[in-house]
């Protein structure tokens, strides 16, 4: 990583830790991305464009830097950075 990519994954790291916690439930992950719980469920279920998670007793968890990761590698997907 880059100083302006650690930069930005720090600065987005803070933002979801201040708002969430270190660990996102489904709803708190889905409502970060910006897309639905039942389309967060479905996209992890199948294993196919979602953050990497854990099944913990109280349900399934994202840790917040998986979902910093996450974010980051689709923005790449939709803008080139020089």
């Amino acid at each position: 990583m880059n100083i302006s990519h650690e930069i930005i994954f720090t600065s987005m790291l803070q933002a979801l830790i201040g708002k969430y916690g270190v660990m996102l439930t489904t709803k708190d992950c889905a409502q970060a991305l910006g897309i639905s719980t039942r389309t967060l469920d479905e996209r992890r279920k199948a294993a196919i464009d979602c953050p990497e998670f854990l099944e913990a007793k109280k349900g399934i968890m994202f840790p917040v830097q998986n979902v910093v990761k996450y974010q980051i590698e689709k923005s790449k997907q939709c803008i080139q950075t020089h």
